[in-house]
C-alpha cells in the first residue's frame, strides 16, 4: 500500500478549479512509477478521515455482558 496526499486552496477536489488540482498528475506519477517495477495497480481517490487505524475484529473480545465496545468488538 502506498499513500500519497494533495490538497488545494479550495477543499474539495470537485470544488476546486483545474489549475489548484494535483490529484491526477500525482497518481499518474504513482501508476507510471510502480508498472516500471513491473506491478499492475489501481488508484482509488477517497476522503480524509480523523480517526486514524481502526480495529475491526480482535480474539479474545474485548466486549464482556457488562462492557460493550465500539462495533462489538
Amino acid at each position: 500500500t502506498v499513500m500519497a496526499l494533495t490538497s488545494g486552496a479550495s477543499g474539495d477536489i470537485f470544488a476546486q478549479r483545474e489549475k489548484e488540482r494535483t490529484d491526477i498528475a500525482v497518481a499518474r506519477a504513482m501508476i507510471g512509477a510502480a508498472k516500471e517495477h513491473g506491478i499492475d495497480g489501481k488508484l482509488l481517490v477517497t476522503n480524509v478521515v480523523t480517526e486514524g487505524a481502526r480495529v475491526v475484529k480482535v480474539h479474545p473480545p474485548f466486549s464482556t455482558d457488562e462492557i460493550t465496545y465500539r462495533d462489538n468488538l
